[in-house]
């Protein structure tokens, strides 16, 4: 008997300055650094390991087309942080920390207007039970100085087999 494979969505995991599921701040990130999130607990047990992420971000007046930020997964075990990143919301200090994680892609400057969305979104796969997200800012301008305008999603999208 055939069977067909759907997929099915979970509840989203938000990254953003406050009310998400994990703190990343966001607000004002200078160009030319870079930030990582607070680790978010996925819990025990058995979990989903695919993933959609989606990044909106927002940069200040006239940025410039073309530029971008760079977005990256996080995983730790519980002891051991993937770019020795720590596990609080906190600056990246080097950009060679993120070498060690793994880049999920880039949200690029769509238009040189500032307070405009700009959206890119991907699949990854989370193997460890704690994760964050870290972001460096190739942009020549800041992040937009408005909380939560900018922050990203993980959701949970295992299979489902229907009968």
């Amino acid at each position: 008997m055939a069977h067909k494979v759907y997929r099915a969505i979970g509840t989203p995991i938000t990254f953003k300055d406050s009310g998400g599921s994990a703190v990343i701040t966001l607000q004002n990130l200078a160009a030319g650094a870079g930030r990582v999130s607070a680790v978010y607990d996925r819990g025990a047990g058995d979990l989903p390991v695919q993933y959609k992420w989606r990044a909106v971000f927002q940069w200040t007046a006239t940025p410039v087309v073309g530029y971008y930020a760079e977005i990256y997964l996080v995983e730790s075990d519980g002891t051991y942080v993937d770019g020795t990143l720590g596990s609080s919301d906190a600056a990246v200090s080097a950009y060679g920390q993120l070498e060690n994680c793994w880049q999920l892609g880039n949200n690029f400057v769509q238009v040189a207007t500032g307070a405009s969305n700009m959206v890119v979104s991907g699949e990854c796969t989370i193997f460890d039970r704690y994760f964050s997200v870290a972001i460096w800012n190739k942009a020549t301008v800041n992040f937009q100085n408005t909380a939560n305008v900018s922050f990203i999603t993980f959701t949970p999208v295992p299979d489902e087999l229907q009968a």
